[in-house]
């Protein structure tokens, strides 16, 4: 390595439809990406959407391992990984830490609720971040900026409740709840098993980051309370930024940042919002045409700006 660009960090984004995968270099400099995607939800009862099988797990898998193939540099120079998942995810995991049934999905109407214990050996309820940092090192710790909706947290601490009530909301027990670590502490080390399996030097560090929209905030720059940010993703909402936990409103609520102990007010959103774009993609698509979203980008710089007043938002989410 240059003086310019000591070492390398591998940043990991678990999204709604892919996991996306950069080797960057200290300067900023991108030696190598990958994608790799998500395999369709099943939906085993109305309002239930779930990942199947390890989805998650494997999609990681195979972007790091098309990203490390892709990579010229020398991988005893990477410094560490940065692991971003989808918010709202709940995984319940055995006492080994495999999953004792399908990681629920942000659009799960189970996560609107209180847990509910579905199988006999569940031992562990935690996020995806939690699930996902498990298998890259073992350790049972999860990002405490990922944990949003229904969990025993108290948002002012960025930490577990000291109030018994809390954790009787949330159907949970505290021995079933994973360490808690601010963004940019470590979740642990990468074990030989997730070395091998993803290609990466074993004994680096997973470092937490925060949830989905967070990251996505600070890659953006929002930093100053007078700026907002129009967030165009699988959901789409405003953010800007704030400083401490509002209280409950209608129209507006608070996510924790990308950085400890900082917050963002979020808007009510459209859901399932850029998804239409693969939704539509697919719908062209057919048995002997595969339309690609490059495609659609160039036939998009022909349109006229603008959609004649016509603004079309689909609604899927099962609430």
């Amino acid at each position: 390595m240059s003086a310019t660009a000591p070492g390398y960090v591998v940043a990991i984004d678990n999204g709604s439809q892919s996991t996306k995968v950069l080797i960057v270099d200290g300067t900023g400099v991108v030696h190598a990406s990958a994608r790799a995607a998500l395999r369709p939800y099943s939906s085993p009862a109305p309002g239930r959407w779930e990942h199947p099988d390890d989805d998650l797990w494997d999609s990681i898998v195979a972007a790091v391992r098309k990203a490390m193939a892709e990579f010229s540099g020398d991988a005893t120079e990477i410094r560490g990984v940065g692991l971003c998942t989808i918010r709202f995810c709940r995984a319940v995991l055995r006492a080994d830490g495999t999953l004792a049934q399908p990681v629920m999905s942000w659009m799960d109407e189970r996560l609107s609720r209180a847990y509910e214990r579905e199988v006999e050996d569940a031992a562990y309820v935690t996020t995806s971040s939690g699930y996902l940092g498990h298998r890259l090192t073992g350790e049972r710790r999860d990002a405490a900026g990922n944990v949003q909706g229904v969990w025993p947290i108290d948002a002012d601490r960025w930490g577990w409740s000291d109030d018994a009530d809390e954790y009787a909301r949330a159907g949970m027990h505290p021995s079933m709840l994973f360490e808690l670590v601010a963004p940019g502490e470590p979740l642990g080390r990468l074990t030989q098993r997730a070395a091998e399996l993803t290609g990466l030097p074993a004994g680096i560090p997973v470092i937490a980051t925060s949830n989905d929209k967070a990251v996505e905030a600070l890659g953006a720059g929002l930093r100053d309370e007078g700026d907002a940010l129009l967030s165009l993703g699988t959901y789409v909402a405003t953010m800007t930024p704030g400083d401490r936990p509002l209280p409950k409103h209608p129209d507006v609520w608070t996510n924790f940042a990308a950085e400890p102990g900082a917050f963002l007010y979020e808007s009510g959103g459209v859901r399932r919002g850029m998804w239409t774009v693969s939704w539509f993609r697919d719908l062209l698509s057919g048995a002997d045409v595969t339309i690609s979203e490059e495609e659609l980008n160039r036939g998009a710089q022909d349109v006229p700006v603008g959609a004649g007043g016509l603004v079309a938002a689909l609604d899927w989410l099962a609430p």
